[in-house]
């Protein structure tokens, strides 16, 4: 049993002294990227083709389904309540929707669909194609 540790304690140490000195051996140094053309002009054409981008996938509140005259009451109703928030109204024949708000994530629909839900009960946050805000 003694000679099984003194060759098990022997290997533990030469393994601990082997990593030591390939760990002491490193040295840092400087990394280069060297990229092709053809890989510039791809991010170049991603980064125009963004700019040009007016619409992402988000989410928007919808607050109202059903007729024609409920939707523009709805519109007013909320236009007093949130009048900085984007709206728009669509007809799908033969139902109108009202849909509020251009929110990047689920997270802020959810917060301001808190709000929003003291004046429309029947709120729900959907996903769609948001406005892009440019800042230029």
């Amino acid at each position: 049993m003694k000679s099984f540790l003194n060759r098990y304690s022997i290997a533990i140490l030469t393994t601990f002294m082997f990593y030591t000195s390939f760990m002491l051996g490193q040295e840092e140094g400087n990394l280069t990227i060297e990229s092709s053309e053809s890989i510039k002009n791809i991010i170049a054409k991603k980064k125009a083709h963004n700019k040009n981008t007016a619409k992402v996938a988000g989410y928007r509140i919808q607050i109202f389904f059903g007729s024609e005259q409920g939707a523009y009451k709805a519109r007013e109703e909320f236009k007093t309540l949130f009048p900085d928030t984007f709206l728009k109204i669509e007809n799908f024949p033969p139902d109108w929707k009202v849909r509020v708000g251009n929110y990047k994530t689920r997270l802020e629909a959810d917060r301001a669909l808190m709000e929003i839900q003291e004046s429309f009960t029947g709120a729900i946050v959907l996903e769609e194609l948001i406005d892009v805000i440019r800042e230029e």
